[in-house]
């Protein structure tokens, strides 16, 4: 039976957003154990909304043997964008019942290195809805913005780390949480290349240590065949056969190969995209209030 066909099915049942919003974050952590850690839940909590969840809708979303996950079932993969939308409507809605008309300037610091969707629309969408506000974007690798903020010269940075790294404040916020996957223009034979021609971003860059440290860690010798801080820049050199990229989930695209274990690619963690006000004020938790909404899992 369809998906759509059994949502409609299970009209008028007891779904509730927390057996959603466990279900998203199972999905995009990967284990319960961080999932729980994120929504402040234990692991037997998330496991009962989640078997709920899939009683009432009436089919397996995510495949796990002894608690382990092993991934995503197809109906897994058709429901966590929609659920996603969901969670980010009610907490748009819940937002607007509490809106405020924002006043004053905000220097926003975003990462190049990485592509957030949505992010320049909703920033838009709030300049419309507040007129007296004034927003700065500047687009800068991680160390980059981090540097910046030290200096007082952006409000709020979002930047990247390697997944299950603790939060450095209590108003920090983890956005995002990516796999990453080695890609390329073909099918090559990674085990048999000589050295691996490595498409990546600058020193400095979370995905490229990731990249580097995974070849050093199986022995793999390897070169900068590009370079660049800018993530579309990445994305062409590798679909154009340059190289060999590391990019996040959101990345992947029908003209990328993804390198799988089988391939000879080598495992490697995922990234988080941690929003940091770094400036206090009501105005900045009210603006990353906003961006949280809106990119609400």
């Amino acid at each position: 039976m369809a998906l759509t066909a059994q949502l409609d099915r299970m009209a008028g049942r007891g779904i509730t957003l927390e057996q959603l919003r466990a279900f998203v974050f199972i999905a995009e952590y990967g284990s319960f154990g961080a999932a729980g850690e994120a929504l402040g839940r234990t692991q037997s909590t998330l496991s009962a909304g989640l078997r709920r969840l899939e009683e009432d809708i009436g089919c397996r979303l995510i495949e796990r043997k002894q608690g382990h996950i092993l991934g995503l079932t197809g109906e897994g993969r058709v429901l966590l964008p929609a659920a996603r939308d969901i969670l980010a409507r009610t907490s748009r809605a819940i937002g607007a019942l509490n809106k405020r008309d924002l006043q004053g300037q905000i220097t926003l610091g975003v990462p190049e290195d990485i592509e957030i969707s949505n992010l320049h629309s909703i920033v838009s969408l709030c300049l419309a809805e507040n007129p007296g506000l004034r927003v700065k974007i500047t687009a800068a690798s991680s160390p980059v913005l981090t540097a910046m903020a030290a200096r007082q010269l952006l409000d709020i940075i979002i930047t990247k780390g390697i997944a299950g790294q603790p939060l450095v404040a209590e108003s920090d916020r983890i956005l995002r949480v990516e796999t990453l996957h080695w890609v390329s223009a073909a099918v090559p034979d990674f085990s048999a290349l000589d050295e691996v021609p490595l498409v990546t971003f600058p020193e400095g860059c979370v995905i490229r240590h990731a990249a580097v440290t995974a070849l050093e860690q199986v022995g793999r010798r390897y070169y900068f065949s590009y370079v660049s801080g800018a993530f579309n820049n990445i994305h062409s050199a590798a679909a154009t056969g340059l190289g060999i990229a590391l990019l996040p989930k959101s990345a992947l695209s029908d003209d990328l190969y993804v390198l799988t274990p089988e391939d000879g690619a080598p495992s490697v963690p995922a990234i988080q995209l941690v929003m940091s006000i770094t400036r206090p004020g009501k105005l900045y938790r009210l603006f990353a209030g906003y961006i949280d909404r809106g990119l609400g899992r």
